[in-house]
């Protein structure tokens, strides 16, 4: 019963965000970025199917990030506004079960959107290349594995404040996410208090560099077995961790 009841939230959340003309027009303007990016390819110095491979990957990325941003915040927030919320857990609904509901419906829907997004790459690549390496394959799953783990962050800051709020603050998770190696590199030159504080935050957010996999792409580098599992290992440590922080925030929040 438990299991049908997130299974309906889900799917429920999935059809919101599938009504949110936000996301067509996300959707439709990275389609037609990384349609552009044969042009891009056309204009380099035969580097064309390296640029096309980069320019496409770091347009999926950002597209699904902007939507993690944007509808990501909003779910909680809208239930509460409209007072949906109340409705809902009057009814034999836990807060756990929807929260997780709400976070599994949007993962859902990136899902959806980066399939049609890593579609149209593929297709781009194959028709300048007439073929597509391993390794596009797997930064495409890396790409959305990143993109479900920040709608983790986005959902636990959208448990206590507000959309804008929370679109800042998930913001700025995925520079210190992506800057991880800086932080780590500014921490052995610093002081020792300065260390003990950047190695905090080194070990505390998510090494989103991790799920970085572009370079193998326009390299031909094929990741191996070991890589991949370790990938996956930290994906859903990391976003258990959110998950659990998450619900503990959401079931003291009062209505």
């Amino acid at each position: 019963m438990k299991y049908k009841v997130l299974w309906a939230i889900t799917l429920n959340t999935f059809r919101e965000t599938l009504r949110d003309k936000l996301l067509y027009s996300l959707v439709g303007f990275a389609v037609l970025v990384i349609a552009a990016s044969l042009l891009a390819g056309s204009v380099s110095l035969g580097q064309d199917a390296r640029v096309i491979q980069d320019f496409s990957l770091t347009a999926m990325l950002v597209f699904l990030l902007i939507i993690t941003y944007f509808i990501g915040t909003q779910l909680v927030f809208k239930e509460v506004e409209r007072k949906t919320i109340y409705l809902v857990l009057s009814k034999p609904v836990s807060r756990e079960t929807f929260y997780l509901g709400k976070f599994f419906g949007l993962c859902l829907t990136i899902l959806v959107a980066g399939l049609i997004m890593a579609a149209m790459f593929l297709i781009v690549l194959y028709a300048k290349t007439h073929s597509v390496p391993v390794a596009a394959y797997f930064a495409v799953g890396a790409i959305i594995l990143e993109a479900w783990l920040l709608t983790a962050v986005s959902l636990l800051f959208s448990s206590f404040t507000s959309p804008l709020s929370s679109a800042i603050y998930t913001f700025g998770v995925t520079l210190i996410g992506h800057g991880s190696a800086t932080v780590w590199l500014l921490s052995q030159k610093a002081s020792p208090v300065m260390r003990g504080i950047l190695e905090g935050v080194y070990y505390l957010f998510p090494n989103l560099e991790k799920f970085n996999l572009r370079n193998d792409v326009v390299f031909n580098l094929s990741p191996d077995g070991t890589q991949v599992g370790l990938i996956l290992l930290y994906f859903v440590g990391y976003t258990a961790f959110l998950l659990i922080l998450g619900v503990a925030v959401f079931r003291k929040d009062e209505f």
